[in-house]
């Protein structure tokens, strides 16, 4: 089975920014507005099999996003997640940081970084849209 975030139809479908070495993805179970996930483009199950220049360019692109959704959103804080393997919660085997945007009152446990319900499809696309706009 393909990696979910190799899939070109899924790229197309999430995407909302990419460089030469990484793809930021709207997350399809977000735990709130804004929820990303920042990976390498290059397959790599855990952040462990990455070099030292894949790393520092991976967190420069998560520091990206971050800045970009707090002048979008204007949260009061983030969260940012790497869950490597299954004991962990690791649900798709391609690396991955997740950013989540959290606002006072917004009732997402803290370490739960997705919802167990599938964004509407028509929803997703205004996401996306709104999300990718931030980088042009």
């Amino acid at each position: 089975m393909q990696c979910p975030f190799c899939s070109r139809e899924n790229i197309e479908r999430q995407k909302i920014f990419e460089n030469v070495s990484e793809l930021v993805l709207y997350n399809l179970y977000p735990a709130g507005k804004g929820h990303c996930l920042v990976m390498p483009k290059r397959h790599v199950s855990g952040i462990r099999e990455l070099g030292d220049g894949e790393i520092s360019s991976l967190f420069s692109t998560v520091r990206l996003v971050a800045e970009k959704l707090k002048r979008h959103l204007n949260p009061d804080g983030f969260n940012y997640g790497i869950n490597e393997g299954d004991a962990a919660g690791q649900t798709v085997e391609h690396c991955h940081v997740h950013i989540l945007p959290r606002f006072k009152g917004d009732f997402v446990k803290s370490g739960v970084f997705h919802s167990n319900e599938l964004k509407e499809e028509e929803q997703m696309k205004r996401d996306v849209r709104e999300f990718r706009k931030l980088f042009r």
